[in-house]
This record gives structure tokens, sequence and C-alpha cells, in this order.
């Protein structure tokens, strides 16, 4: 059998509990029994750089090589140009990041999307009732940006703002409730509340990213407000279950990893 070893950002940044390593490696490993997270020294067939620009293997590997991005990493230094050079493919979750990098490298790129292992989903969140409160979810230093412009509408709607981060998020627009994140107690922590406030921004590195937090929403049977409109709209129980009831099924259809496998396994066969 043909093997795959994956250098994900964790092991190359030596970091635990990043997000895209979990989605984008971890979960395919798990449901891809020719995979493995890489092994120093061993041989691969294919080696999947996830987020890890490791030049000197990148030059050195006579394997089949994919570099998987699900970031501007250029915006932040990283040479994608001259690591593009060594790879023979690119992965990303998104049409804009392939648009983006396809103005960089004339390597193929293929858009394989952020999808859910279902294993990792106990149960789905059942709704009755007027909304209490509301939940976001992700890094702290992306909060200001996108929770700051509905804080006033929070407090209109006498919503509570449940922060699930890595640090604390302070405002005196409306009441807020400060969570530490933490991978074993994520998806309960989210369904405490009674649907996802996620707002869209539309500029800067936003225009990039995935729709990986409103597919865990979704998957966890959570309404995902992205408007005013939506957080009114989400108020009434009956709306927030209809609309949870429709987003997974949707999601059973379209974002179970095992299609993700299926999918990167293709883009392998075609090199």
């Amino acid at each position: 059998m043909k093997t795959t070893g994956f250098v994900t950002f964790e092991q190359f940044h030596q970091r635990k509990d990043i997000g895209s390593s979990r989605i984008r490696a971890h979960w395919l490993i798990k449901y891809m029994e020719e995979a493995e997270l890489f092994m120093q020294g061993k041989m691969y067939d294919t080696v999947i750089f996830q987020k890890a620009y490791w030049k000197e293997a990148a030059k050195e590997f006579k394997c089949k090589k994919i570099l998987d991005i699900c970031d501007p990493d250029w915006l932040d230094g990283a040479e994608i140009v001259s690591f593009c050079k060594y790879m023979d493919a690119i992965t990303v979750p998104t049409e804009a990041l392939k648009k983006e990098l396809g103005n960089m490298t004339d390597k193929p790129i293929h858009v394989i999307m952020d999808r859910i292992d279902f294993e990792t989903i106990k149960e789905q969140k059942k709704h009755e009732g007027d909304a209490k409160s509301v939940a976001w979810f992700g890094y702290i230093g992306n909060a200001e940006r996108v929770l700051e412009p509905a804080l006033m509408k929070l407090k209109k709607l006498g919503l509570k703002l449940r922060v699930i981060s890595d640090g604390n998020f302070i405002t005196n627009e409306c009441e807020i409730e400060n969570i530490k994140w933490d991978i074993k107690t994520v998806n309960e922590e989210i369904q405490k509340s009674d649907f996802l406030l996620l707002p869209e921004v539309k500029s800067g590195k936003y225009i990039y990213k995935s729709q990986n937090k409103t597919h865990q929403g979704w998957a966890l049977g959570m309404p995902v407000a992205k408007t005013a409109e939506d957080l009114e709209r989400f108020i009434n129980g009956e709306e927030r279950q209809k609309e949870a009831t429709k987003n997974y099924e949707w999601m059973k259809e379209n974002c179970d990893v095992r299609k993700s496998v299926e999918e990167l396994r293709e883009v392998i066969k075609s090199l």
C-alpha cells in the first residue's frame, strides 16, 4: 500500500490543539488507513505539508509533495512562491485562496473544503422558547474585529454573549461571559447557548476564511447568526429548530470528513 505522511503545523511549530491541523490532517488520517503523522526517517510515497513550510525537506524529498494551505500565510511573511516550486500540487479549503494562489504559482490547486468528523458530535441541540444567550468561539485576537459591530444589537435584544476562547473579551456594551476554550468541552459549551453568532467580515484576511466554524455549529444543531436580521429571527425557538434541522441535513450530505479523504486520494492519484 502506498503511504502518505502529514507534516502538520502542530508538529512543525511544536504547538497543540491547532484547529487547522485537527480539521485538515488529524481527522483525515483517522479515516485514511494509508496515512499517518509524518515520522522522521520514514520513506513516504506522498508527503503533505499542512501549513508547514519546511523548505529543507521540500527540496530533498523525492516523493509526491502537496502543500495544504488554509490561510493567506503570505501576508505574515511566508515564502509561498519559493516553497511552491518544490510542490507537485496545492490543496486549499476555499475558492478565494485558490484564485489568489493561482497568481503566485502554476502548480495545480485543488479545493478540498473543511469538513467535520461526525464521531466528535455526540448529539444535536434541541430548541424551544425564546433565546437568552448567543455564543462566539475562536482565537481571542479575532474577537474585537468580528464582535464589536454586534454588541449594541445584543444589548437591545437582551441576549447574553458567551465568548469561548483562549483569552477574555472585555466589553461594557452587553452582558458577557468568558469561557476557556478546551477541545474536550468546546462542543458542550457551544450548545449551552441558544445559537451561534459568527458575523461575516468581508475584508482583509477574512475573505480567504473557510466556513469551518459555521459547519461545526450546524453539526451541533446550532443556528448561526451572521446578520442583524438573523439575530432577531433566532430569538424564536421554532425558527431556531427549523434552521438547525435544515442545516444538519445539508451537513450530513456534504460535510463528512470522509468525503475530504476521497478527494485527497483523487488529488494524489492525479500526480
